[in-house]
């Protein structure tokens, strides 16, 4: 495939390349947007001062991002106030329990990253200034995951908490892999790859995202929610990823 034309300034762009842009973009902004809520709830309800400082920290992060997004929104014409109003409530998009420590710790080792892998492809769109936009959010959404990583490991001390994390988990995956990634195939994702939205499919992204994830969780005792969860919220899974998710399995 020819390498894609790129586009520097928002009046560069038109016709379906700026609709799926946009289309993108609103996707970034409602995780980032909701994430930021997550945070800010966080501060509240995290157990012990380190932990409500981070959360200050990602929160604060999170609205910058947001911001940033706000901004090529307006520049490309749009209005970022009427998207954001279209996100359903942080704890409903998330299916989250913002008054549960648990259920953040959750997030913070599952959804952050999910965004990151996606953030991956962004900073190699061919819409410029988003792209150069996305390397501080990586960098930003590495040291949430971090944290992420460490709370499971915490938690992975204590049996009855790990019990709980795991239910939580077995929710909060499969609803984070159908928002984060959306579908599998078809003319939209096919004009992404042509017209370089997006540089890898969304079978190789999600694999990814999951052999990641996978390393983390060995010996910790976690395990992938089972198959059936994905299939009961209708998420778009290929054969690859399911075998992923097989091969860490309740016993």
């Amino acid at each position: 495939m020819a390498p894609a034309t790129e586009f520097a300034h928002p009046e560069q762009v038109g016709g379906a390349y700026k609709e799926l842009l946009v289309r993108l973009m609103t996707r970034q902004i409602y995780a980032e947007t909701a994430t930021a809520e997550v945070f800010g709830k966080a501060i509240s309800v995290a157990p012990n001062w380190k932990e409500k400082a981070l959360a200050a920290e990602f929160a604060a992060e999170e609205a910058r991002h947001s911001q940033g997004l706000y901004d090529l929104l307006l520049d490309l014409g749009e209005d970022p106030e009427e998207i954001i109003a279209g996100r359903p409530d942080a704890a409903d998009f998330w299916q989250l329990d913002l008054d549960n420590w648990l259920h953040i710790a959750v997030f913070n080792f599952t959804v952050d990253r999910a965004g990151s892998h996606q953030i991956m492809e962004y900073r190699q769109s061919s819409y410029t200034p988003w792209a150069d936009s996305q390397e501080e959010v990586l960098a930003d959404e590495e040291d949430h995951y971090d944290n992420g990583v460490e709370n499971l490991k915490a938690v992975a001390k204590d049996p009855v908490q790990l019990a709980e994390f795991q239910a939580i988990f077995n929710s909060v995956l499969p609803n984070c892999v159908k928002r984060a990634f959306g579908r599998l195939t078809g003319a939209d994702n096919d004009f992404c790859l042509e017209h370089g939205l997006k540089r890898n499919s969304t079978e190789e992204i999600v694999n990814r995202y999951l052999t990641e994830m996978r390393g983390h969780m060995e010996g910790t005792g976690l395990v992938f929610p089972p198959l059936s969860a994905f299939d009961a919220i209708k998420c778009e899974l290929a054969p690859s990823s399911r075998e992923i998710l097989g091969s860490l399995q309740a016993g």
